[in-house]
């Protein structure tokens, strides 16, 4: 990693860490100062990955999004926007306590994951290909942030239940409320998964020649699909509601971190040996 990359990687990191501190605090105070501080560290935590990630792209001359490193970085970009988003569309502020050391930790993890650049093979530099890591990058952020509303919603569900009403569930919003924004970010990230398999496949046919092969990823990119699918259909048409569809929308994401990280690492094969995701 280059010297100024290095230091707007570690100021950029440091922003989300005490953004996430800020707001883990803020959980349990009554201090109101404490929130807006927190979301303003977030918010330069944002800009300063923003600036880190234009800079990378500008430095080695391609989209930074080939490499498992630059992934993890437009990830953390794109599960930080949803909140910053909902709050100012929605007013949904406390989501921001619970995704802020979510982004920590992917962005973290980056830090492990070698940050090189890398060499764009023939079949790599392709329209389709770019299409398709894009939007499964933002499909996979907003699953991230649909996970995180999930957990939420099984707090505040599990405090109803015993009839406990601590500082925390108290600002938190409604299931209703919960379950609606659970509903959004899943027909969004179920939209993108969508047309990045789609873009996907359309890519495997101009380089492999078949539009599906059954290997690892897709396999798995097809469990992840089916889940959510089965999460819209049992809510939209059942009218299933509650705490099962908060689990079943969290045993998604998990299926997106299996096929995201575990695959990647060990099961990978073909072309999605590559670096990237």
């Amino acid at each position: 990693m280059e010297n100024i990359g290095l230091a707007f990687y570690t100021l950029t990191i440091c922003f989300f860490f005490a953004s996430a501190v800020m707001f883990l605090i803020d959980l349990n105070s009554a201090e109101k100062d404490l929130f807006n501080i927190a979301r303003k560290l977030l918010i330069a935590g944002f800009a300063a990955l923003t600036i880190l990630i234009i800079g990378r792209g500008i430095t080695y001359g391609y989209a930074p999004l080939y490499t498992f490193h630059e992934t993890l970085l437009i990830l953390t970009w794109t599960a930080a926007l949803v909140p910053i988003f909902l709050d100012r569309t929605y007013s949904f502020r406390s989501i921001y306590h619970f995704s802020a050391p979510l982004l920590f930790l992917i962005l973290f993890f980056a830090f492990f994951v070698s940050p090189e650049r890398v060499e764009l093979l023939p079949g790599i530099k392709s329209f389709w290909l770019f299409t398709h890591i894009v939007t499964v990058i933002i499909a996979y952020g907003t699953f991230a942030m649909a996970f995180v509303t999930s957990l939420m919603y099984l707090l505040v569900d599990n405090q109803l239940k015993k009839k406990k009403f601590s500082t925390i569930t108290q600002k938190l919003p409604s299931l209703d409320a919960l379950d609606l924004y659970i509903h959004k970010l899943v027909s969004v990230g179920f939209f993108l998964l969508t047309i990045s398999i789609i873009l996907g496949a359309i890519w495997a046919q101009n380089v492999w020649g078949a539009y599906w092969r059954w290997e690892p990823k897709e396999i798995w990119s097809l469990v992840t699909w089916i889940i959510y699918a089965a999460y819209l259909h049992t809510r939209l048409a059942s009218g299933w509601q509650g705490r099962k569809v908060a689990m079943l929308n969290s045993f998604g994401f998990a299926t997106v971190l299996f096929n995201y990280v575990v695959v990647r690492f060990i099961f990978a094969s073909g072309m999605h040996q590559y670096p990237f995701y």
